[in-house]
């Protein structure tokens, strides 16, 4: 297993599905703290220490990395990602949508969200979603996804560095 940041980078960017750009558009996020990562594994120091370095770095990347996805469209994971939506529906389909959920057991807004999901897909299936907003879309995910990925590159070079010193 690779030890040093740069070998774990390098492989991840090789092997990750995600497209390269992407990718690196992702590792921005680290560009800052490279030298940083690159200085903990230079200098000889006790494994407490090296922990503490690495812990203290992570916690600056994850802010880097909650700033990064935040500027994707406003949305930021570890805050709220929900947004609240009012629509009004036909007395006929709001009987109908109470009715399924008393019938489920579950509240209204989650039958509604149902519906809404379900029709969105289907939508996007049929291609009846405008292909800019669907490559919008595709493009943050792919986004998000990267930045996942980074972040577990952290968890794998904290644990390399638990495992050399």
């Amino acid at each position: 297993m690779p030890s040093n940041w740069s070998k774990i980078r390098d492989e991840w960017l090789d092997s990750t599905a995600i497209a390269k750009d992407d990718a690196k558009w992702a590792l921005e996020a680290l560009i800052n703290s490279e030298e940083e990562f690159f200085e903990i594994e230079q200098k000889n120091k006790t494994k407490e220490d090296a922990t503490n370095q690495v812990k203290n770095l992570k916690k600056k990347v994850k802010e880097t990395i909650s700033s990064k996805e935040i500027s994707l469209d406003d949305i930021a994971l570890n805050t709220s990602n929900s947004n609240k939506v009012q629509i009004s529906v036909p007395s006929n389909l709001n009987y109908l949508l109470k009715v399924w959920a008393a019938a489920e057991g579950r509240d209204l807004s989650s039958v509604a969200f149902q519906c809404l999901e379900t029709g969105l897909r289907e939508m996007k299936s049929k291609g009846s979603i405008p292909s800019v907003a669907i490559n919008r879309y595709d493009s943050a995910c792919q986004k998000r996804i990267a930045l996942a990925e980074v972040n577990n590159l952290l968890e794998r070079y904290e644990i390399a560095q638990n495992e050399i010193k």
